[in-house]
């Protein structure tokens, strides 16, 4: 019983954020689309623009959690400061 309470607490705060991806039918939902245009240019770019909330840019050798989330916009950049990849994911 003691661990029960955690566990409700932990689960409560995860709620409805994440899409399971059993459920996922293919489609992005992100909006990574609006972004292709950044592909090949330097991360510094970044600062110009209002991303989603909801939105990550990551670098290399960044921790990141495994969820996947088809409405989560994902930015990656490689050592060169480079964008090389704009995905749901």
């Amino acid at each position: 019983m003691r661990f029960l309470i955690p566990l409700l607490v932990l689960l409560a705060a995860c709620g409805d954020e994440f899409t399971d991806p059993a459920e996922f039918d293919g489609e992005p939902r992100c909006g990574a689309e609006s972004y292709y245009e950044l592909l090949g240019k330097r991360a510094s770019v970044l600062d110009t623009i209002d991303l989603p909330s909801t939105a990550r840019v990551l670098r290399p050798d960044d921790v990141i959690t495994m969820d996947f989330s088809p409405d989560r916009l994902t930015i990656d950049i490689d050592r060169s400061e480079l964008i090389t990849s704009v995905t749901c994911r």
